[in-house]
């Protein structure tokens, strides 16, 4: 009847037989019963939760296929939702590690304290026994830790370095402070809605990019994948020297990972960032250069009433995008160059469409691919100013 039926787990051309499990009106969702022509994409998953987990969707094909399925995402999302024809040709840059790439790991504590994951379109959780994306410091320590029953914890952390060094944050209620006993050296700290408390070592990890270190607390942000870290922090580098910029302005600063690199190229640097813990870390990372200034609290709030300046603009937004306030106020700005980094194409698509219709020229694009074996990813567009 001309509607799609979306399968999961089956890949491009594949013959399958399936039965329907969700009949709506525009749409239908199925589920393969029997795989009848296989793809020579396919692999076999390694992980013995695939399937039933959440977190991964792409262990199925092999590690090439999935970067041209990104780049065939985005292409169509950006044509779709933003009416962009891409026909410059797009940089992909893979993960060097298509398994063991995560520097950080998130667990949902189990009724009988037993770490687990949530299941795939669930809110059940189940009983974890591998996960193949985490480094090897994390992949050691997880399945030592023991928590009581109903220990009231309802999130746990993980986070390494590149020395191997790990900072658990154990997250709950305020005033429910856990029992611990540890038989290893590890940072361990919990965090209720109010504060942070250190039960073991540090409140923060040192975290290496390019060889800079980033003080980074407990609940902080910091991007998941060290290797395409460093690559996006190069592409940033080489837009910075071509296009000579001297002031910039970075929103959606997080702890400073981008404002960082920028700053020993700028005269003069504006960051905005809403997140009080980050700021926190920004002051940190960001103390050496005097020329920087930090605004605390939302970019539609701030930038409209701020009084700046900038060759370029930098913003890495949550996946809700830009607000439309963010979005006037670039447009009314004298910026000649815009870099966002998106991680989510449907956004990215809806809000490189506005900036085309306020004034912006898509001048190149680059795909990272952050999280092997999912369908997410991260991608960088440079825009520039009609008025260069």
């Amino acid at each position: 009847d001309g509607r799609a039926v979306f399968i999961p787990y089956v890949i491009p051309g594949e013959k399958v037989a399936i039965r329907i499990v969700d009949d709506k009106q525009k749409y239908a969702r199925g589920e393969m019963v029997e795989l009848l022509s296989p793809s020579p994409q396919r692999v076999a998953a390694p992980c013995p939760h695939f399937g039933v987990c959440g977190g991964c969707q792409y262990q199925h094909i092999d590690y090439p296929a999935q970067i041209e399925y990104k780049e065939h995402i985005l292409r169509e999302q950006l044509l779709r939702l933003g009416h962009v024809d891409l026909i410059q040709p797009m940089q992909v840059l893979p993960s060097d590690l298509p398994y063991g790439y995560r520097n950080v790991l998130q667990f949902h504590p189990l009724a009988s304290g037993k770490l687990g994951f949530m299941k795939r379109n669930s809110n059940a959780g189940f009983e974890l026994s591998r996960c193949l994306l985490p480094g090897q410091a994390i992949q050691e320590l997880w399945q030592t830790l023991a928590l009581e029953p109903q220990s009231g914890i309802t999130r746990v952390e993980m986070r390494q370095n590149e020395a191997e060094e790990v900072l658990i944050t154990l997250e709950g209620e305020e005033g429910d402070i856990p029992e611990v006993e540890l038989n290893v050296p590890v940072n361990l700290v919990y965090c209720s809605k109010n504060e942070n408390v250190v039960l073991s070592g540090e409140d923060a990890l040192t975290m290496g990019v390019k060889g800079v270190p980033f003080h980074l607390s407990a609940g902080s942000f910091f991007q998941v994948n060290d290797g395409v870290t460093e690559k996006m922090v190069s592409l940033l580098m080489d837009i910075v020297q071509k296009k000579a910029s001297r002031t910039a302005l970075d929103l959606f600063s997080g702890v400073g990972l981008f404002s960082r690199f920028l700053a020993p190229q700028t005269s003069a640097l504006v960051a905005v960032e809403s997140d009080p813990r980050a700021c926190r870390d920004f002051v940190v990372n960001l103390d050496a250069f005097a020329q920087v200034s930090l605004y605390e609290g939302a970019a539609e709030a701030i930038l409209p009433a701020l009084q700046w300046k900038a060759d370029l603009v930098v913003c890495d937004p949550p996946r809700a995008g830009l607000h439309e306030n963010v979005l006037q106020a670039l447009a009314q700005s004298d910026c000649t160059a815009l870099v966002y980094v998106s991680c989510d194409p449907a956004t990215l698509a809806r809000d490189v469409r506005r900036l085309i219709d306020r004034g912006f020229a898509l001048e190149s694009i680059a795909l990272f691919d952050m999280f092997p074996q999912t369908y997410h990813f991260e991608t960088v567009v440079l825009l520039k100013h009609f008025e260069e």
